[in-house]
């Protein structure tokens, strides 16, 4: 009971300041509530079982690499909007702007792909909750929740997905951090040993990087702030980019390490999109109610924020007079297409590769920034090294990487 209050007072005090009227009403927030929904929404609830079945007692290592590898590329992603955008209003044509209406058409094919994955995990939520293991009916559900927001944006447009993205996003947060602070009185109190657990099988070396490689759509998100140019200035946008990071950064790092005494008394027997409700819910009851709490309000609000970054990169790609409600609905249709055609895992890794592709090409137009620029130091060499090797691993991801079995 100690531990299902704790989750529950610390849930109710965050959300507390999260709905109080500075923060609605803060214009740095609202910048940055859209790529943050994006984040954690690509991962939370299905990150730590990912890890902790494929990595074991490395798991913390493995979220580690990914987090700083994101944040180079949010580095990549801030230097572009203060530095190529200028770039591109002046060459209209040129190698830039082909490599950015490139990177725009593989960022929509990824953005369909992480709405469809984040509406078949909120499905999987949902179902298991109420006991339906039926497969064809998850879909089915998850074809209603897309024509649903079909609906929305339609009738609505951006403000209307924007205003439930931010609500959405603060039960979010809020409930993480209840969960948070849950777990780590449950840790202490059972005195379990750390880094001990195994992964589900015997990966190799090579098996290990390339399903970690899978991974890299759960810390995808940040990137939608160059798409907000016509509602926040540069410097928000730039400030929404590091300040999602970090928040998102500091969640699944110390829910990974929070989580690995949990793994080694409950070991994955199963790797399913609910893996963790189920792990956490012999912990402590109320974590499954909160978690689903969570994946409805996290689900919804990362898939609404894909659909706004979609529609308005789609608008920006297809010259034609039409409304950006009409671009909505085509990132909705390629996500209904995938929902019936692939698994969550394998959707994982579809949309980790669109994603890599994205950021490959946004590091060569970074690259070729700052070969351009007339001074040569030790700073600017160093950039361009640190900017091939990311080039380097981001081509690893898209050639190599593979999804996690699911069970």
């Amino acid at each position: 009971m100690a531990l299902n209050s704790i989750a529950l007072g610390v849930t109710f005090l965050i959300g507390v300041m999260l709905f109080h009227r500075r923060m609605i009403g803060s214009s740095q927030w609202r910048a940055t509530v859209t790529p943050l929904a994006s984040i954690i929404g690509s991962g939370f609830l299905i990150i730590a079982p990912l890890l902790h079945s494929v990595m074991g007692k490395w798991a913390l290592l493995g979220i580690a690499g990914l987090s700083i590898f994101a944040y180079g590329l949010g580095w990549i992603i801030r230097y572009n909007i203060v530095n190529a955008e200028p770039a591109l209003q002046r060459e209209k044509q040129g190698v830039i702007a082909c490599l950015e209406q490139a990177a725009q058409w593989s960022l929509g094919v990824a953005f369909a792909i992480s709405v469809a994955f984040y509406l078949s995990l909120f499905i999987a939520f949902m179902f298991d909750r109420i006991g339906i293991v039926d497969v064809t009916a998850s879909k089915w559900a998850t074809t209603g929740l897309l024509m649903s927001i079909m609906g929305i944006a339609w009738w609505r447009g951006a403000r209307g997905l924007e205003s439930i993205e931010l609500f959405a996003v603060s039960i979010k947060l809020a409930i993480i951090l209840g969960v948070l602070a849950a777990l780590l009185a449950y840790d202490v109190q059972s005195g379990t040993t750390w880094f001990a657990h195994d992964p589900i099988a015997d990966f190799t070396t090579a098996q290990t990087l390339a399903m970690l490689a899978g991974m890299l759509m759960v810390t995808q998100g940040f990137e939608t702030a160059r798409f907000m140019g016509g509602q926040y200035s540069v410097r928000q946008r730039v400030n929404a980019v590091k300040y999602s990071q970090w928040i998102a950064i500091a969640l699944y790092v110390t829910f990974i390490g929070l989580t690995c005494p949990i793994f080694l008394t409950y070991p994955i027997v199963e790797l399913n999109e609910t893996t963790i409700s189920e792990t956490l819910g012999q912990v402590v009851w109320v974590l499954p109610l909160l978690l689903l709490v969570a994946a409805t309000a996290s689900q919804l609000s990362a898939a609404l924020a894909d659909t706004i970054g979609g529609g308005g990169l789609l608008k920006e790609l297809v010259k034609l007079r039409l409304s950006t409600n009409v671009y909505y609905m085509l990132i909705i249709v390629l996500a209904l297409i995938l929902v019936w055609v692939a698994n969550v895992f394998e959707i994982i890794n579809f949309a980790s590769k669109g994603f890599a592709l994205y950021y490959l090409i946004q590091v060569l137009i970074a690259l070729i920034l700052m070969i351009r620029q007339p001074q040569h130091s030790a700073w600017k060499g160093l950039m361009l090294l640190v900017g091939g090797v990311m080039a380097g691993l981001l081509v690893f991801v898209i050639g190599w990487s593979i999804p996690a079995p699911h069970s």
